[in-house]
């Protein structure tokens, strides 16, 4: 399955800009707005800034070979006094920390390995999507990079099925509107209502 994506994809770039596409939004957070909702139940931007931010570390932490009980020690607290500061942080190492990463080895997430490849690709667009999130709670430019719209939406599309099954995970899929662009099929596979 994974051979079946496009093989030129560099994922290494894919990650950087969509970490760069969260750090637009957040560069535009002003004070009043760090309570506003965003599609993401539950979640205002406080909160879906700072789940990016303990993704970050996260990914950074497993990249390492750390234990998961201190992976998953990792938790909000950490954006508590700075959020801008910690993202700033977290998303510079989480991009070194996949730069130096061997994209053809395997990472533990707990009792299952899967390819560090693999791994890249869903953090890739875990960024993608929480980067319109951000823009949608803001109020600002929803449109994201369309190399990174492209690369992902093949990603997601492939594993739609699979993701519908992780409802802890993911939103339910939607169907895709007629004659929808590429971004809208993508964000419709993460269940966002447009």
């Amino acid at each position: 399955m994974l051979e079946e994506l496009t093989p030129d994809v560099n994922w290494l770039r894919i990650h950087q800009i969509a970490a760069g596409e969260v750090d637009f939004r957040i560069r535009q957070i002003l004070p009043e707005y760090w309570e506003a909702s965003t599609p993401c139940d539950e979640w205002d931007v406080y909160d879906l800034v700072s789940h990016c931010v303990v993704e970050n570390m996260r990914a950074s932490l497993i990249l390492e070979g750390a234990p998961f009980d201190e992976v998953m020690s990792v938790d909000q607290e950490v954006v508590a006094e700075d959020p801008e500061m910690a993202w700033e942080m977290s998303w510079r190492n989480a991009v070194a920390a996949f730069g130096s990463a061997d994209l053809e080895s395997e990472v533990a997430l707990g009792v299952q390995s899967i390819p560090t490849i693999e791994f890249l690709r869903i953090r890739s667009s875990d960024l993608a999507v929480h980067a319109w999130d951000l823009a949608v709670g803001l109020g600002v430019d929803e449109r994201l990079d369309d190399e990174v719209v492209g690369a992902v939406f093949e990603w997601a599309q492939q594993r739609k099925d699979q993701m519908a099954k992780m409802p802890e995970l993911f939103d339910p899929p939607i169907p895709y509107s007629p004659g929808a662009d590429e971004q809208t099929q993508l964000l419709e596979i993460f269940g966002r209502e447009l």
